[in-house]
């Protein structure tokens, strides 16, 4: 509103609204027009309960990620990073420099196995017209979303961020966490020194999450037409971060050993620098020296032929994968090149424990009959050798299946005939597209044309909807599939 302020033969000085005022010399009237309201911009704030609502507060337009690790509009749907104090808070909407509504309502604090760094739990308000103030315990950084659809808030303090991709030292399997650092009203700070990156993509992310999902079914799919995931990564480039999922991958085009910084302001959002501070390490491994296979007469080759792993860098950490069907009695080993110069062996149990095992070690026992996910690993560029086996194999996944792109439909193990092993899976199939991959993992996952999949291939696209047999075949080191009409 306008406040009209009479100064009678007196001189007045108000630093907010103007920086000098002449006195008049008589006793005539000076009137001051004086700009009442709420200072900031037309939008929706959190606001600290009887106070008006602060700039760095407010949120504003987002995509949500869809059922593809991908983004989508969503009508209505608003987030942003704040930095909150402790107290009790309302969602306001203020329009001309007024607040025209207010929210507030109950919470539930709900908690998922969506971090492997355990920060799994965060409140989802279920705002409402005048409703009551809600609560937050804890100064801090949060990523706060609105959903109008839902009608619901969602408030997850954010503890740090992290570094995740083959370029860091983890891979896409470890994140590198920087936990060295603060924030407060004014803005944070998280750094990191002695990174080693390596050429290849990586992504910013929070408390080990790519999202927070909401309505989402545990098994995979949205659980209703409402279910929504919003995004807590970020990628574009060092000196341009952007949110969500469609932001591409960071490219990292220089090796070297790093100190990356990542900042936050309320007015700036986030921003990051990443410093070369010397040379990375040299990598004298050739992984290309141990091509691995699976060989025994556990397997499908017997002890005539192995089962060729597929090979990826995983940051520092050279990997091989495989799926392997196994019998219910006999033994197998890993070895490279289809020759004995260099095998591995131990105590490997299907529980998906990791492993040290040694070269020349004892034939592995099987687990039983069955397909069994198998990853062998060297982070030290072969002097000691880890693996892992989990009683699960290949499945389909994609936007074609009922799953879509959160959940695996399990293939089933045919067993081995001549040396060949085959899987298949019978269902609904819409059109789309779908991928294999072993383990509900995308480490291993093949694509591509179906007469010759490879490692990361593209989507094999389904044309027209209908029930479908999928069966895939490995002849010990090609895999092949069909797609027949049932």
């Amino acid at each position: 509103m306008k406040n009209f302020i009479k100064l009678l033969g007196v001189c007045f000085f108000a630093a907010s609204i103007f920086t000098f005022n002449a006195c008049s010399n008589d006793d005539e009237v000076v009137v001051i027009d004086v700009v009442d309201g709420v200072n900031v911009a037309d939008g929706l704030y959190l606001a600290v309960t009887g106070s008006d609502p602060v700039s760095g507060a407010v949120l504003t337009a987002e995509t949500v990620e869809d059922d593809g690790f991908s983004s989508q509009d969503r009508a209505g749907f608003v987030g942003g990073y704040v930095y909150l104090e402790a107290g009790d808070y309302n969602f306001v909407q203020v329009e001309g420099k007024s607040i025209t509504n207010t929210w507030g309502g109950a919470t539930e604090d709900v908690t998922d196995a969506g971090s492997s760094c355990d920060f799994n739990t965060y409140t989802v308000v279920s705002l409402e017209a005048n409703g009551a103030a809600f609560n937050v315990a804890n100064s801090g950084l949060y990523r706060a979303t609105f959903d109008q659809l839902t009608s619901e808030m969602v408030v997850y303090q954010i503890v740090h961020p992290g570094i995740i991709g083959n370029a860091t030292p983890g891979g896409w399997g470890e994140e590198t966490s920087l936990t060295d650092g603060s924030v407060d009203a004014n803005g944070g700070s998280w750094s990191m020194t002695d990174v080693i990156l390596r050429n290849g993509e990586w992504k910013v992310r929070f408390n080990c999450r790519w999202n927070l999902a909401r309505l989402i079914d545990p098994n995979g799919g949205f659980a209703e037409a409402n279910g929504y995931q919003m995004f807590t990564n970020l990628g574009g480039e060092v000196g341009n971060l952007q949110n969500g999922n469609d932001a591409p991958n960071i490219a990292q085009t220089e090796e070297g050993v790093y100190t990356i910084t990542i900042n936050w302001s309320s007015l700036d959002g986030w921003a990051m620098v990443a410093e070369r501070t010397g040379d990375a390490p040299v990598l004298t491994f050739d992984p290309n020296d141990y091509n691995l296979g699976v060989i025994g007469d556990a397997s499908a080759g017997g002890w005539d032929a192995d089962r060729d792993m597929l090979y990826k860098l995983d940051g520092t950490t050279h990997k091989w994968y495989g799926v392997v069907t196994l019998a219910d009695a006999g033994e197998f080993k890993i070895r490279a090149n289809d020759a004995w110069d260099f095998n591995l062996g131990g105590a490997l149990a299907a529980d998906g424990v990791e492993v040290t095992l040694g070269e020349g070690g004892d034939n592995v026992a099987t687990p039983g009959a069955g397909q069994y996910y198998l990853v062998v690993s060297t982070a030290d560029e072969g002097a000691t050798w880890q693996a892992t086996m989990t009683a699960s194999g290949w499945g389909v996944i994609g936007s074609a299946t009922v799953g879509g792109w959160d959940a695996d439909q399990d293939m089933t193990a045919d067993g081995f005939d001549s040396g060949i092993t085959t899987y298949s899976y019978t269902g609904a199939f819409t059109e789309g597209e779908f991928k294999m991959r072993a383990g509900d993992d995308w480490a291993l996952n093949i694509g591509g044309t179906l007469g010759g999949l490879t490692l990361d291939g593209a989507n094999v696209t389904v044309s027209e909807a209908g029930d479908y047999k999928v069966t895939l075949s490995f002849d010990g080191s090609l895999y092949t599939a069909t797609f027949e009409a049932q």
